[in-house]
């Protein structure tokens, strides 16, 4: 083994020729100047590569700096909405209870106007009642014979035209009393005795300021014939239909 080493030591150590150093040395300097060119060619593509890479970090930086201005606007676009879209929603309710209190009103002047545009007429000589809505008949029922009468001494004649003071399903004869004491005002309830509400005036009972009062067919007639009253007895179905189309402080004139 050591033989061999010393072998290989001394084939080493040989003279090497002009030509093989001149060859080597060519192969060196070839050698290195073709590692310059190769490195000053990554060089050089390195550089283009590193340009374009600025440029596109330029272009990504003015692209986010546009897509942060695009957000600040669509922020504030988007509270502007919001602040918008409250008023507008404050607004729209505000326009919708106007609108209903604006519709109440308008129902109240056409039930008001009803009210004072609606007259009663009894005519006796076609015998009918006529709804007069202005000096237009609304409507016609039949008075099947009733005719205003005076029942129980005392009483006075019967008008010619009355108001509505207040109706009842079913009536007592016997009425509260009002009077003004000292300047107030006092009431006293009626004292209804044993007997039915309707016994003595029926159904759908009108009273009038006047004394009038028109009521369906009574149910006693004794009853009904012991309560003084200037009376209009009228056929159940017209004294329903008085009674639910008529309101508080509508005239009845007798034609």
């Amino acid at each position: 083994m050591n033989e061999k080493f010393e072998t290989f030591l001394s084939r080493l150590d040989q003279r090497v020729s002009f030509w093989g150093v001149l060859l080597t040395g060519a192969t060196l300097l070839l050698g290195g100047w073709m590692l310059n060119k190769w490195m000053h060619a990554r060089v050089l593509i390195a550089a283009d590569e590193r340009a374009c890479l600025v440029v596109a970090r330029q272009d990504l930086e003015l692209d986010l700096s546009e897509r942060q201005v695009l957000r600040d606007l669509v922020s504030r676009d988007f509270a502007r909405a919001k602040v918008s879209a409250e008023s507008l929603s404050r607004s729209r309710r505000a326009l919708f209870e106007g609108g209903l209190a604006v519709s109440e009103e308008k129902r109240l002047l056409e039930k008001q106007w009803e009210i004072m545009n609606l007259k009663i007429r009894l005519d006796l000589g076609a015998d009918q009642v006529n709804f007069l809505r202005g000096e237009q008949i609304a409507e016609t029922l039949p008075l099947a014979g009733a005719r205003p009468r005076v029942i129980g001494p005392g009483r006075q004649a019967v008008a010619a035209a009355a108001t509505i003071s207040s109706k009842e399903r079913f009536a007592s004869t016997e009425r509260p009393r009002t009077e003004q004491v000292g300047g107030q005002l006092q009431w006293e309830p009626p004292q209804v005795g044993t007997s039915l509400r309707a016994n003595a005036l029926g159904e759908f009972v009108v009273f009038t300021k006047e004394g009038l009062v028109i009521h369906g067919p009574p149910l006693k007639t004794v009853e009904h014939e012991a309560f003084p009253h200037v009376c209009l007895s009228l056929p159940a179905p017209t004294a329903r239909r008085l009674y639910s189309q008529s309101f508080i402080g509508t005239k009845i004139v007798i034609h």
